[in-house]
């Protein structure tokens, strides 16, 4: 059974307008979350809380990556130096610039008063924490409203916060949203989403730390102390000295006081020097007229004679044994020949000596088609008597140490002044320094040190600064040690040690990097005027990522010393990774204008213009660097700065070898 209500009629007129005064209301509010309803690119908009919680959620995930670095995708060298692709940031102008991948469509919310306002928080990596003076904090908040949109959307909507004087190096941003609707004086009315209290985010984007950095070789170099190196000098270890004894025809006699003057007068001067006769060789010889046989007796007979001499008048009174080779060679055709080409014979005549000389038969047989030209008596006279000779090399090495690389190959006449020349001639070897042939040098103190044993520790310090320039740092390390070793009343050793250490930090892990730094404040309290150990410490500082640190300490050195390449190279390193790019393009170019030959400037010069995207200024700046240093080749390929720029047509020489 149905059972009906009745409802007084005037009741029944009042319940139906409250109903419709109920439906009224819920039409004009929609639901509780929403934010505005709007009009964008030809589509109508009802955003709520929810819609934008997604959205700008998708944005924080899309730019919360701190470990990575967004590397330039476009070339943008025709826009303006502060521009910036997504997810790259930059500290300019007291401003912080900055561009997010996947970026809210705010043209869609900025509408009936509704804003949207970024907050950037800081923070100092939790290693470093008690390092930094600022650790955490606020930057500030940029309020985007649908006028400062418009305004500042073209060609692409970068964020600009104001820094109010704040330094981010070393800092981790966070990024914040809140969405809230503004009256017409600009002044918050209504926080939608409680977005005030809790904000969305964070997104810690890749700024503004060294750690988006990790996998990017940039090129430092570590400043060495004023190591106390002299130069060293180093000589001929020896030469030969020859001395040619003319005998009559058919004799074995020659004059004694020619060879007794030049011992006394040219032997015993180099012995006195200290250039002592090691060996002596004996070569005699007979001119090709007469029989083979005959003069091949003649020519030993002849050195015979003359060891028997030095053996009795030399070798004697040195009281020290000297050995001695002797051989009979025979006919000098060989002299024979030379004598002819500078004797005064026509060419006609000389042509047809030359021609009888050379021919493949027995020597008998020259001789006597020799003797049957017309000009016989004139190669009796001007060439013959000369073949009659002995020749005697003294072989002399230095004594009086080891500071020898190489011996004069060329044997010259013992009297001849030019000997002397050799004898006398001192070569000078020093530390590094730019524009020697590094190399050769290195190979002149290999021979010094391993092969000749001059193990000093001046001269394992000079090799270091050699092993150091070419980037052996292991073979530094050892030597500069061993010098330590040699000479432990010198401490700058250690700190060299220290130095080249610190330029291969790269294989340190960050707790050693930790011991590191703390020797290097050790040292700066004990040694506060030595600018090497600030040099290096911010070395150490820069790889911990304590970048305001470093950033500090190399210019502290460049105020009190004025241009210095390796300071202005590493600041600029330090800068770089802080996004401070434009501070740290002028100080790479600083240190090129300073030291037009310092590798590593150029190299960063190409990385930072690879990352902003200016392909043909990158490419300018590895060739030159390349050129300096042919193993930044390498990097274009492994490097992930070269990423997008190695595929650029001016990049096509280094991986083509062009």
């Amino acid at each position: 059974m149905l059972t009906f209500a009745l409802i007084p009629y005037g009741m029944r007129i009042q319940n139906t307008i409250a109903l419709g005064f109920l439906l009224l209301i819920g039409a004009a509010c929609g639901p509780k979350d929403l934010i505005n309803k709007t009009k964008y690119g030809g589509k109508t908009y009802k955003n709520t809380c929810e819609t934008f919680k997604k959205e700008v959620q998708a944005t924080l995930d899309a730019n919360n990556d701190p470990a990575t670095l967004r590397v330039s995708e476009y070339d943008n060298s025709q826009f303006d130096p502060t521009f910036v692709e997504p997810g790259q940031f930059l500290q300019a102008n007291d401003t912080l610039y900055f561009r997010l991948a996947n970026d809210l469509e705010y043209g869609k919310y900025l509408q009936k008063g509704v804003a949207i306002i970024v907050r950037v928080d800081y923070s100092t990596p939790a290693h470093l924490a008690n390092m930094e003076s600022d650790p955490q904090g606020t930057v500030g908040e940029l309020i985007i409203t649908e006028s400062y949109y418009k305004a500042n959307a073209q060609p692409f909507f970068v964020y600009k916060i104001p820094l109010g004087g704040k330094k981010l190096d070393g800092k981790q941003v966070s990024l914040y949203f809140s969405v809230v609707k503004l009256d017409k004086r600009g002044k918050i009315v209504k926080v939608y989403c409680d977005s005030r209290n809790k904000p969305f985010g964070p997104a810690d984007p890749a700024c503004c730390t060294s750690q988006p950095w990790a996998r990017v070789r940039t090129a430092i170099k570590a400043a060495l102390p004023d190591l106390p190196i002299r130069d060293e000098q180093y000589r001929y270890e020896g030469f030969e000295g020859t001395l040619d004894l003319i005998f009559p025809i058919m004799s074995t006699k020659f004059n004694r006081k020619e060879l007794t003057d030049a011992i006394l007068q040219y032997v015993t001067k180099y012995e006195q020097m200290g250039y002592l006769v090691q060996s002596i060789k004996i070569e005699g010889y007979a001119s090709p007229d007469g029989r083979l046989e005959l003069n091949q007796k003649l020519s030993q007979g002849r050195m015979e004679a003359v060891v028997q001499d030095l053996k009795e008048h030399f070798v004697k009174k040195m009281n020290r044994d000297v050995p001695m080779e002797g051989i009979g060679r025979g006919e000098d055709w060989q002299r024979f020949d030379i004598l002819v080409k500078t004797a005064d014979f026509t060419e006609e005549e000389r042509g047809e000596i030359l021609r009888i000389a050379a021919q493949p038969i027995h020597e008998d047989d020259r001789e006597k088609q020799l003797r049957k030209l017309a000009y016989w008596p004139k190669i009796r006279e001007k060439v013959l008597p000369f073949c009659r000779h002995a020749l005697v090399t003294f072989s002399f090495t230095y004594q009086p140490d080891k500071m020898y690389v190489e011996r004069y190959n060329a044997p010259m006449p013992l009297l001849a002044p030019e000997l002397y020349n050799v004898a006398t001639k001192t070569f000078v070897i020093s530390r590094f320094r730019p524009g020697v042939n590094a190399r050769q040098n290195l190979g002149i103190l290999n021979t010094l040190i391993d092969t000749r044993g001059n193990r000093t520790a001046n001269l394992l310090a000079m090799r270091s600064t050699y092993h150091f320039a070419l980037n052996d740092l292991k073979s530094a390390i050892r030597d500069i040690e061993g010098a330590a070793a040699l000479d432990r009343n010198n401490p700058v050793y250690s700190i060299a040690a220290l130095a080249y250490r610190t330029q291969g930090i790269q294989e340190l892990s960050r707790d050693e990097a930790m011991q590191m730094l703390e020797r290097y404040n050790d040292l700066i309290t004990r040694t506060p005027n030595d600018r090497s150990l600030y040099i290096n410490r911010a070395i150490v500082m820069d790889y911990i990522g304590w970048l305001s640190g470093a950033i500090a300490d190399n210019s502290k050195v460049l105020s009190q010393e004025g241009r210095l390449a390796v300071a202005y190279n590493n600041r600029g390193v330090s800068l770089m990774k802080a996004m401070r790019l434009l501070e740290a393009e002028a100080d790479f170019l600083q240190a090129i204008s300073a030291d037009p030959n310092l590798a590593e400037a150029h190299f960063n010069l190409a990385l930072l213009y690879a990352y902003k995207g200016y392909p043909d200024k990158a490419a300018q700046s590895l060739e030159r660097a390349i050129a300096l240093q042919p193993a930044f080749r390498s990097e274009l390929g492994s490097n992930p700065v070269f990423r997008v720029v190695r595929d650029h047509p001016r990049f096509g020489k280094f991986t083509t070898g062009g």
